[in-house]
């Protein structure tokens, strides 16, 4: 399934962005969460290594052209549920590329209030997706995860998590 083109279009020939972990990752969760991180079990760390499934993966860049409220609720909620089946710890919430058009470039999901929100490229996004991002607008990753311990997890079109 690798062809070279991301979900947004061919790939940069430019090497994508490393994922934002340690200190800098926790720096951008304490921003929204409060001043103390949690702290993943080891158990959950080895769920974030599973590859996501395609209709997550289709679910999730799909999302902001879902026009419909309720049908937008209801893919929150099995994307809420297909999170918290897989034991990965708790996620805040998803940035990706947008697909809207001009002028948004990107977007986040926040799983716990249903919130998705797009942004243009000189809009300030909350802290807590600050470090995702620059991963989200490279077009590398189908969409980045963010964890309530800091960890921000870049997820490629195939499923597979950049840890």
């Amino acid at each position: 399934m690798n062809s070279g083109k991301g979900i947004g279009g061919t790939l940069s020939s430019q090497r994508p962005p490393a994922p934002v972990t340690g200190q800098l990752a926790g720096n951008a969760a304490r921003g929204t969460l409060g001043s103390v991180a949690s702290v993943a079990t080891p158990y959950a760390l080895q769920r974030r290594q599973v590859a996501r499934s395609d209709e997550l993966v289709t679910a999730v860049t799909r999302l902001d052209v879902v026009g419909d409220e309720t049908v937008r609720r209801e893919l929150v909620d099995w994307i809420r549920s297909v999170y918290d089946d897989r034991q990965g710890g708790v996620l805040v919430g998803l940035m990706s590329q947008c697909f809207l058009g001009a002028p948004y470039v990107d977007h986040r999901l926040s799983l716990d209030g249903y919130i998705l929100e797009h942004f243009r490229p000189g809009d300030i996004v909350p802290p807590a997706y600050a470090a995702a991002r620059r991963l989200a607008q490279s077009g590398a990753y189908a969409f980045v995860e963010i964890y309530d311990d800091g960890a921000v997890v870049p997820i490629r079109s195939d499923g597979s998590a950049v840890l």
